[in-house]
């Protein structure tokens, strides 16, 4: 879990390239992505911040896959955009994903 807030507090990745979940394994059990959308400030305080998209194949949650046909877009689809703190905690982490739960339909 460490490794994952390290990727997404500072993140490593080129703009718009996956911060995390690396592994094909990882891609298909967690069945989405959380790709590097840039940096900005708010407040004095600066976030980065991560688009959060479905992933492709028929390995992922079925909650995912149903998310991913009722949606034009697909796997291009944003499910939410996440604000993380730059060297946030682990509980800054969980903060931002749990900020962007009333945004997933």
């Amino acid at each position: 879990m460490q490794m994952v807030i390290k990727k997404l507090v500072r993140p490593s990745v080129a703009l718009h390239k996956t911060a995390f979940p690396k592994t094909a394994a990882d891609l298909e059990s967690l069945g989405v992505r959380f790709d590097f959308a840039g940096t900005i400030e708010e407040n004095g305080k600066k976030f980065h911040r991560f688009q959060v998209q479905v992933n492709a194949g028929n390995k992922i949650p079925t909650s995912w896959k149903q998310w991913r046909q009722k949606h034009e877009e697909g796997t291009h689809g944003i499910v939410a955009t996440v604000k993380i703190p730059d060297g946030g905690t682990k509980e800054d982490v969980q903060a931002a994903l749990d900020a962007v739960d009333d945004e997933i339909d």
